[in-house]
């Protein structure tokens, strides 16, 4: 089985850099209750291939994503998106 590095959101900050690379693993526990939307967002994530940026962190610490989507009818969707999860996503590393 693979190696899934896990990794403490609380140590991001503004301006890293994540991917989304799989749904987190804390969403097949049995008492998890996950929304399909939430499901779908993050879904569209992992597909783009592209990073998100840490845009703030809030009172808890916790960090949160801004993401504009595209819609199939060109339409743009803006979304917030706290990162509490340990699975799922990885911080890129700059190059260089």
């Amino acid at each position: 089985s693979a190696v899934v590095k896990m990794e403490d959101p609380k140590t991001l900050r503004v301006g890293d850099r994540i991917r989304f690379v799989s749904l987190p693993d804390e969403w097949t526990r049995p008492q998890a209750t996950v929304d399909a939307d939430d499901v779908s967002f993050l879904r569209t994530l992992i597909e783009r291939k592209r990073p998100s940026r840490v845009s703030f962190i809030d009172e808890f610490g916790t960090p949160w994503i801004e993401a504009r989507i595209r819609l199939a009818d060109g339409r743009i969707e803006y979304h917030t998106w706290a990162v509490i999860e340990k699975t799922g996503w990885r911080k890129v590393i700059p190059r260089g």
